[in-house]
């Protein structure tokens, strides 16, 4: 390592093809480089002195001495001030604006240290732009360290959590609070309720208990095919109770919910019953997507809504795929395989039609509303569609997206950018990352196949992902190796 530029502790980088996963772990940050920004962390890891990582570069990427120059010290320079190395005296890289500065002040204790010891140091050190000195070097260091804390303290409230829990308040017709309607349903004696049902999802065991035979005919189709017999033991209690003309639906005599109309009311419940197994159930990440298994291993469909993954997941499931999920991907602990969590599937109104040779009788299924004003029918999955309990292993990713003028094909996608497009669907991280678990994110795409597939025919689509990952496929992992750099 040049004796000049350090690398912060704790920040590594992990190869994956030609580019690299950056992980700095205090901040929890997770970055994708690209090659050359991978080729420049690289050669700083091999402790090349900047001179010679422009020499470098410029070999290597086919550039001139001062384009090389150029590009590295820009590069080193953001990654100083974010605060992943220090020590770097870079006069070739461009100036900074005022409020790119006050960023890395804000992010980086290091810099704000340096700057309390001497603030036009500091602007000499990041390059502050000549009409911006006079701004930077009054600010007030206390001040920047409340408003740094304030910052900190802001990540980490909106930050995912899982199994933070907060009431809701519904307000009813009435203008009672979902409180006030609870202690009202109460009053009546929840014992009077005579209807029950029993469903198992991921670990968790539920007993719901409805207050109408008009609730149940309700909620039960969309959990019907999750019903146990009752068991020795019951872990959490749903109760659905009639109040002020509206439906409160209660979690061990705790207030989570209120809808006024019974429309309403089975999204209320099967969001509850999805959140409250996926909270008691340990896992490293939740991805958003569809998941099917050709019974040996699993392929994710990730993708925003209207994609068309749930879609393509029903379709899939009617030719000879297990179901796993329609919404959720659970990535277990350590290994990152797969569990089924085979909730019914949400059909929206757009893919009825599609999906209608796939399951005939899908029109004529009863409507629901969401609370984002969408309805919705719940396509319980065939018995022998619905996955093993146990996990399966991801072999296949693919990201559709339904486009009525795009050509349907299966495009092979390099494994930096899938893991790109798969990180903006994640749901939750429920645990603070290390490196050990970065570490285990990158060995595990580098043993995954990984396509984007534009649709115009869902038929051409199964045809071709039946093709491509059915049964008869053989299994070639990637043997890639698990070095950080070189």
């Amino acid at each position: 390592m040049s004796s000049d530029i350090r690398i912060a502790p704790d920040v590594c980088l992990f190869l994956l093809e030609d580019e690299g996963v950056f992980f700095a772990e205090s901040r929890q940050e997770l970055h994708l480089f690209n090659t050359p920004a991978a080729f420049v962390w690289c050669c700083l890891e091999e402790g090349l002195a900047l001179a010679d990582i422009a020499t470098a570069y410029g070999t290597t990427f086919g550039v001139g001495p001062a384009e090389a120059d150029h590009h590295v010290s820009s590069v080193l320079l953001t990654w100083q001030g974010l605060g992943y190395l220090s020590g770097a005296v870079l006069p070739g890289a461009p100036e900074t604006h005022l409020t790119t500065a006050l960023g890395w002040l804000l992010t980086n204790p290091s810099l704000r240290a340096d700057f309390a010891r001497s603030p036009a140091d500091t602007a000499g050190t990041v390059r502050v732009r000549a009409a911006d000195l006079e701004a930077f070097v009054t600010l007030d260091p206390d001040a920047l360290e409340a408003q740094a804390s304030g910052v900190a303290r802001a990540g980490r409230r909106h930050g995912p959590a899982r199994g933070s829990e907060h009431v809701l308040v519904s307000v009813s017709p009435s203008g009672r609070n979902v409180l006030e309607l609870a202690a009202e349903s109460r009053l009546r004696g929840i014992e009077v309720t005579s209807i029950r049902r029993y469903y198992g999802l991921l670990a968790t065991r539920f007993s719901l208990r409805l207050a109408s035979a008009a609730q149940e005919a309700r909620v039960h189709p969309a959990l019907a095919h999750l019903e146990i017999e009752k068991p020795a033991e019951v872990d959490v209690v749903l109760d659905v109770l009639e109040a002020d003309g509206g439906h409160v639906l209660l979690e061990d005599l705790l207030p989570v919910g209120y809808c006024a109309v019974l429309d309403q009311l089975t999204p209320l419940v099967t969001f509850r019953v999805r959140q409250t197994a996926i909270n008691r159930h340990p896992y490293f990440l939740a991805i958003h997507a569809g998941v099917v298994s050709n019974g040996e291993h699993c392929i994710l469909l990730p993708g925003a809504s209207g994609r068309g993954k749930t879609t393509l997941t029903a379709a899939l499931s009617r030719n000879g795929f297990r179901y796993f999920s329609d919404e959720f991907a659970l990535l277990e602990e350590t290994t990152l395989q797969v569990r089924p969590v085979p909730l019914s599937l949400t059909i929206k109104r757009g893919a009825v039609g599609p999906l209608a040779p796939y399951y005939p009788g899908l029109e004529g299924l009863r409507m629901h509303l969401r609370e984002d004003g969408r309805t919705v029918r719940y396509l319980s999955p065939a018995e022998r569609s619905v996955g093993p309990e146990r996990s399966h292993a991801v072999r296949w990713i693919i990201f559709p997206r339904y486009d009525a003028d795009a050509v349907t094909s299966l495009r092979p996608l390099s494994r930096p950018e899938a893991l790109r497009r798969l990180l903006r669907e994640c749901l939750v991280l429920p645990d603070l990352l290390d490196r050990a678990g970065v570490a285990s994110l990158v060995r595990w795409i580098r043993t995954v196949d990984c396509f984007e597939l534009p649709m115009s025919s869902l038929a051409d689509a199964v045809g071709l992902v039946k093709r491509h990952c059915g049964l008869s496929v053989a299994v070639n992992r990637d043997r890639e190796g698990s070095r950080r750099c070189g």
